[in-house]
């Protein structure tokens, strides 16, 4: 498959994207307000459209249309202020209409669902604006100006659909359904919505009051469908917390009684005591991995005691004894890195048991607080349960109620003597007329008008009308934009669609993996060569190797092999228990750690040469008292042959166990290492590049690590150079989108770690083929990489720091 296909696929299924799709395209709330919408209108290609995106739709509007409904809507409301003057309202909305229609044609491109849904934007946005400029008048105006706004705004949406029908099959099942049976209704909260629909209902035989009555009356009864989903979702939640609940309720439409929040406080009790079980377990565990990590520093440092005091009194050389000083304390801050790991797990659990001793201690009330109440949900819950058999007697209690509202309303009151019966007592209405009645304005009135709703919440604009949108959100809508999930685009923002958007790879493959780190001492040959000197340089290496040990172990790396001028670790999740010998199946994980290690070597190997400078003049003397004086040489200074002798080449290459390496003990009862993986990572070491160390690690790594960080940016040309918080939408689209396309790789941000295609710089020609001693890695002109031995290709990365660039 394409690289860039898959290189695609994983970076929108990154825990940064997927969270990233959760705020903007609000995973939560479209799974709430989908799953209405699609229940309550017909099958429509919009549907299958946001289906397809499962979130928000995103549609980038541009600041000319804006600027062209605002003055639509000044423009109108001053009409409606003095009728008198016509002539200039046709005008304005003539010369209006046009450069709406050839801004809708040119946006749309041809397409049906796009049709659609430039047209829900355009309404959202008219009604925003309408809201803010009536924020302040009265509910009758309000009315008024709703009634008549939604006439002009249908004539000229209808104009424009009609016509674009000769270049485009439009289906607006879902536009005639909602929005050209009910006023233009500003935003408001539901009484305040009720009472501008006052006229409306009226039409429809109703007053507004007696209407409002009886759905405060049946709003509550519907809980029973819901209240079966939340417990079943309760029962399955992997662990509880408030948060897990919120989330739960929050993409449900439930209004439980006292008996329901009982039901579930129950539930919530059992589901704990279950979980709480689970975690005890596991506490347990990590508890005595703990204690025995904590019994074997003791151990080693009893032995290594014993050893540095017979040491000291066999004295002979500083050497030995710095050399066991460094073994301890690599012993002993490898197992304290160890710990660290285990101290963070056994926190997470005592976090969650706590968040489950909070849970079981919840009370109705406590249920209560966590449920989510938007302003639209008694429409929305009328519209999903048509109340057609309320009780009679119940009824006319409500209505004895709704009656004294309207007591000063004379129109009102005249509709609702239409309903009156003869009776001895009291008054008396006919309950099933009236609630024939109701249920005509919820079908007529109600359900265009949650259709609205929910089609106005699945539908997102941008910019906003506060201009307020964060770089994170500028970043997601540029991702969006590259991969076609944008519905339009301002023509003034040059977007390149990723040739890839279309294709998707299986990513699941670069989960969980484990790696190996081979590393690979540059100048030890011209080491030997100068020291002319076995023991010594012996000595010195070992020093060396004991610094590369100790960041291999901080890392959890498990040092598999020395080769005397290198060596071999292996990474895996559950390198505590392969080291403690408790086993050597190597479980999968977020292979972070041996990047994290290479990076750390390579800084190493620069800092050993630092703080062994002074010793230069003892190790080399022999073979340089004539070339140099080694006497208060600073790095900078050292010739380069002598910079490189410690300087370090580290491939890393990931895969899968048991298939791509296998781990065992060898011949002499120490761990080994076999597989394909041993052989690319010694392969990927042995590229030189001058005057520096190199991290060279395969594309199965760097996706790995994509799939399990919290955030990456793009590496680039304009890489970090602009801040996109200072810029407008359409500069910090600009922005992103040039740093996506242009892309040379990643940067892991939270560890200020440079991942890059490695050979972009070199591979000029259409082929380049490096020399690795008997091994050729050859590039294409796609980057990929063909090992010739191994018979695989790969795309191979660099990493480095900023400061190693």
């Amino acid at each position: 498959m394409n690289d860039e296909i898959v290189q695609d696929s994983v970076i929108r299924e990154t825990p940064y994207y997927e969270k990233l799709h959760a705020t903007y395209r609000d995973s939560v709330n479209f799974t709430r307000y989908f799953t209405i919408l699609k229940r309550i209108t017909r099958r429509d290609p919009l549907i299958e459209k946001l289906e397809h995106n499962q979130g928000k739709e995103l549609v980038y509007l541009g600041r000319r249309i804006f600027t062209l409904q605002d003055d639509f809507v000044s423009n109108y409301l001053k009409f409606l202020d003095d009728e008198s003057n016509i002539d200039a309202w046709e005008s304005f909305f003539e010369r209006y209409s046009k450069h709406i229609f050839d801004i809708y044609q040119d946006f749309v491109s041809d397409k049906s669902a796009n049709i659609v849904i430039f047209e829900i934007a355009n309404r959202k946005l008219l009604r925003d604006i309408i809201t803010r400029k009536l924020l302040t008048e009265s509910i009758e105006k309000k009315a008024l100006i709703s009634e008549r706004c939604g006439a002009v705004v249908n004539q000229l949406f209808n104009y424009i659909r009609n016509s674009l029908t000769r270049r485009a099959v439009v289906v607006d099942n879902v536009i005639i359904d909602s929005y050209e049976h009910i006023p233009f209704v500003p935003k408001g909260n539901h009484v305040e919505t009720l009472r501008v629909l006052g006229p409306s209902f009226l039409k429809k035989g109703l007053p507004e009051q007696v209407f409002g009555a009886i759905m405060k009356s049946v709003v509550h009864q519907y809980y029973t469908d819901e209240m079966k989903k939340i417990l079943e979702v309760i029962n399955n939640l992997p662990s509880l917390s408030r948060k897990s609940l919120e989330d739960a309720f929050k993409s449900r439409f439930f209004f439980p009684d006292d008996k329901a929040l009982t039901v579930i406080v129950e539930t919530l009790q059992m589901r704990g005591r279950k979980l709480m079980v689970d975690v005890t377990e596991k506490k347990r565990g990590i508890s005595e991995r703990m204690q025995n990590i904590r019994r074997k520093i003791s151990e080693t440092t009893n032995i290594m005691s014993d050893s540095l005091i017979s040491l000291a009194e066999d004295f002979s050389t500083e050497e030995a004894i710095e050399n066991m000083v460094k073994r301890l304390h690599r012993t002993v801050i490898g197992n304290a890195y160890d710990l660290k790991i285990l101290k963070w797990e056994y926190q997470e659990c005592v976090e969650k048991e706590n968040n489950l001793k909070e849970v079981v201690r919840y009370k109705p009330s406590d249920i209560g607080s966590l449920i989510t109440r938007g302003e639209w949900d008694p429409y929305i819950m009328q519209v999903l349960h048509k109340a057609g058999k309320v009780d009679g007697d119940r009824l006319q209690l409500v209505l004895s109620d709704a009656i004294n509202d309207i007591k000063n309303d004379q129109v009102a009151q005249q509709v609702m003597n239409k309903y009156r019966m003869p009776a001895l007592l009291k008054e008396k209405y006919d309950h099933l007329q009236i609630m024939e009645r109701y249920n005509v304005v919820v079908d007529e009135i109600i359900a265009p008008l949650v259709k609205c709703i929910m089609l106005e919440e699945l539908v997102d604009y941008y910019p906003k009308l506060s201009d307020m949108v964060t770089a994170e959100g500028i970043r997601f809508l540029g991702e969006e934009a590259i991969s076609g999930r944008v519905s339009m685009i301002e023509k003034d923002v040059n977007i390149v669609t990723s040739e890839a958007a279309d294709g998707t790879a299986n990513t699941a493959r670069y989960k969980n993996m484990v790696s190996v780190l081979v590393y690979d001492v540059r100048g030890s040959t011209f080491m030997g060569a100068k020291l002319k000197n076995a023991e010594k340089e012996s000595a010195i290496r070992n020093l060396f190797q004991e610094s590369m040990l100790y960041v291999a172990e901080k890392y959890g790396g498990i040092p598999v092999k020395d080769t005397g001028d290198g060596g071999v670790i292996f990474f895996a999740k559950n390198h505590y228990d392969i080291k403690a010998e408790k086993t050597l199946l190597p479980e999968p994980g977020n292979m972070l750690s041996s990047l994290r290690c290479a990076i750390e070597m390579v800084q190493e190997a620069k800092l050993f040469v630092q703080r062994n400078i002074h010793r230069y003049q003892d190790w080399f003397r022999e073979a340089e008292e004539r070339e140099i004086n080694f006497e208060g040489a600073t790095y900078a200074k050292l010739p380069p042959t002598y910079q490189a002798i410690f300087q370090v080449g580290i491939g890393i290459a990931s895969g899968h166990y048991p298939r791509e390496v296998y781990l065992e003990k060898n011949a002499f009862g120490e761990h080994d290492l076999t597989g394909m993986l041993v052989r690319e990572a010694n392969l990927y070491s042995t590229v030189k590049a001058k005057g520096k160390s190199t991290v060279i690690c395969d594309d199965a790594t760097v996706y790995n690590t994509l799939l399990n960080v919290d955030r990456f940016s793009f590496l680039s040309e304009a890489g970090l150079r602009i801040d996109p918080v200072q810029l407008n939408i359409q500069q910090g689209l600009e922005y992103w989108i040039k740093q996506r396309i242009t892309r040379k790789g990643f940067i892991l941000d939270l560890h200020k770690i440079f991942v890059a295609k490695f050979g972009r710089e070199m591979a000029d020609t259409e082929k380049l083929k490096i020399v690795l001693d008997d091994n050729d890695i050859v590039i294409d002109e796609s980057s990929d990489v063909q090992l010739d031995k191994v018979e695989r290709t790969k795309l191979l990365f660099e990493i480095y720091t900023e400061a190693a660039r």
